[in-house]
């Protein structure tokens, strides 16, 4: 082996000072491109399927998302993640939105809630207040008719498997390709298990035909939610603990309020129904709006769970994701506020160490 020149260790030390720190977390801008390339493929799938209507109604609000960031662009000098992250909210609202809602009031209501919370409200991208929710809730309070409402009865969610009663009665589309993919499932993977899964709960996953888009892929949306925690875009705690709590609580209690059983609440539907799965990915921590401290983040997911299960139940609801993420971000605002007091608490018992040490120090 030859012996180094000094030239050499100079080449070293120039490439080891070019990159000497590494991210932890994917930045924000980098969050902002995922986010547009896993909503993009929601709406794609729309074309897919042969929903234009949904597809317009997408496509309007993200229009009236760009117009409020255009406006954002020539009042102020506004990063461009901040941009994105207006696009981000109009892609959101868009897919929350029933399909047959009117385009043109989707393209105001975006529009209007956006710009009035950018400029009047709210300075900062970052708020307590998810703008996403609270424009969806607009458009449910001006055209409520338009969102469906639920399709279990008390008879129905005392049975032990709800949603097998909806495939049944066609409430849930079937697809031709599902018996085919169930029998592979069932002589494979769940022959292991010795259980099985009757037909429909693939086509189900696949495209569940629900009128708000958000609430149909959730295939799609399981596949998203694997991309963007897996390398820290966000904190899983509370989409855990949320998931973990509100499923339970169906699985125990949701069939006794209605004559049924103890421990036969069908956590199937529950997941595949009112966007649980798509507002745990995509809308239950937007920016600002979650707490900081991990036993913050535990009270915030058992708080969502728990409101979850009050307002939506066993599931079928349109609306109730977004009363629930609501009641959630008030209840943040005082987690975040015992947060603040605590870290100022913490700071000054620090700097009280430090000058007693320091005017001890003087007097030696």
């Amino acid at each position: 082996m030859r012996n180094k020149r000094p030239d050499d260790y100079k080449i070293q030390s120039k490439q080891l000072a070019i990159s000497p720190f590494i991210y932890s977390a994917p930045s924000i801008s980098s969050i902002s491109i995922r986010f547009i390339i896993l909503l993009s493929l929601q709406v794609l799938m729309l074309l897919i399927t042969g929903s234009y209507k949904a597809f317009i109604v997408v496509l309007c609000a993200v229009m009236g998302a760009a117009a409020a960031a255009a406006i954002n662009c020539i009042l102020h000098k506004k990063e461009y993640y901040q941009i994105m992250n207006m696009i981000i909210q109009g892609m959101l609202i868009g897919l929350l939105i029933p399909e047959n809602y009117p385009p043109v009031p989707v393209f105001f209501i975006v529009f209007m809630t956006l710009f009035f919370s950018r400029f009047l409200i709210f300075k900062s991208i970052n708020s307590w207040l998810n703008m996403t929710v609270f424009a969806v809730l607009i458009a449910w309070v001006i055209g409520r008719n338009y969102f469906p409402g639920f399709t279990v009865t008390s008879d129905i969610i005392s049975m032990r498997n709800t949603s097998v009663y909806l495939l049944q009665n066609g409430l849930y589309p079937v697809y031709n390709f599902d018996s085919i993919i169930t029998s592979f499932l069932n002589s494979t993977v769940f022959a292991l298990f010795k259980v099985s899964i009757p037909e429909g709960f693939v086509s189900m996953l696949w495209d569940s035909g629900h009128a708000i888009p958000a609430f149909r892929f959730t295939l799609l949306t399981i596949i998203s939610s694997i991309i963007i925690f897996s390398d820290n875009t966000f904190s899983g705690i509370i989409p855990s603990i949320f998931l973990i709590s509100y499923t339970l609580l169906v699985r125990l209690f949701s069939p006794m309020f209605f004559g049924g059983f103890f421990n036969q609440g069908d956590i199937i539907l529950a997941l595949s129904s009112s966007g649980v799965l798509f507002c745990a990915v995509f809308v239950m921590q937007w920016f600002g709006t979650v707490p900081v401290t991990i036993a913050g983040k535990i009270i915030s997911g058992l708080c969502l769970g728990f409101s979850a299960f009050l307002i939506i139940g066993c599931g079928t609801s349109s609306i109730g994701m977004m009363y629930t993420i609501l009641i959630n971000n008030i209840i943040t605002l005082f987690i975040r506020t015992v947060e603040e007091q605590k870290n100022l608490s913490n700071i000054a018992k620090v700097v009280a160490k430090h000058n007693l040490k320091n005017s001890a120090g003087a007097q030696q």
